[in-house]
């Protein structure tokens, strides 16, 4: 007859194998994107280093640029490995500010998603082996409080802020995957309009007009970075009231 000391052991070992299958195959799923693009389609890789190269691409492949610059955009969330600022300057300079900010939220929507029900799907032992226990268990940690809805538009809204890993610390916390995706939107909507209205103002040689954008850009980042305290009790109090 098993003893209980000899039952917890085999769950830890069933835990622990569940935990490295689920990374192998997390691993297989990140790792296997980038590395088909290197393979079969390294000229999108070599072509990135520039807006100039980024539009030079899109317009090179004119059937398929939306298909494009979706793939770039749902991979920069996915892999993190390409610079999603460029691209978004790129769509706002080839396919107008408008249909840019369309495809460039859509691109962004998927991606999220797919990491999402990833984590979800792999588990939270799978996760925390790959991006760390710690730094995993600090994002679920902010996710599962009152205060995860404010957390999650901040993180989104305000640039230069690692975002990198919320989609999949979310997947595995107990927040509302659809409130997750319509905050994360509208936070990206923001930071994504400047860029995109950016390489529009760029196509149409706006030059002075750009940097006025620009300015206006920083000045906004600055003022979210300062008060990002007070933005996250008034919209606190905000969710308190329609709540």
């Amino acid at each position: 007859m098993k003893t209980k000391k000899q039952n917890l052991n085999n769950y830890d070992i069933k835990t622990n194998l569940s935990a490295i299958i689920n990374l192998i195959l997390l691993l297989i799923f990140i790792v296997a994107i980038p590395v088909y693009i290197w393979v079969f389609h390294r000229d999108i890789i070599r072509d990135i280093d520039s807006i100039e190269e980024v539009v030079a691409l899109l317009d090179s492949n004119k059937t398929a640029a939306i298909l494009i610059y979706l793939g770039l955009q749902i991979m920069q969330i996915i892999v993190s490995i390409l610079p999603g600022q460029v691209f978004q300057v790129a769509a706002g300079y080839y396919f107008g500010f408008l249909m840019g900010l369309v495809y460039s939220l859509i691109g962004a929507a998927i991606g999220t998603t797919i990491t999402y029900f990833v984590a979800k799907w792999l588990g939270s032992n799978a996760i925390e082996v790959l991006f760390g226990k710690e730094k995993i268990d600090k994002i679920v940690k902010m996710l599962n409080s009152s205060r995860a809805y404010n957390v999650v538009f901040l993180l989104y809204l305000i640039p230069g802020i690692p975002k990198d890993l919320v989609g999949y610390a979310a997947g595995i916390s107990s927040i509302n995957f659809r409130i997750l995706l319509v905050l994360s939107i509208i936070g990206r909507t923001f930071g994504m309009s400047g860029s995109l209205l950016f390489g529009y103002l760029y196509a149409q040689k706006e030059y002075t007009m750009m940097y006025i954008v620009a300015a206006i850009a920083v000045i906004i980042f600055l003022i979210c970075v300062i008060y990002r305290k007070k933005i996250s009790k008034w919209m606190e109090s905000f969710y308190n009231k329609i709540g």
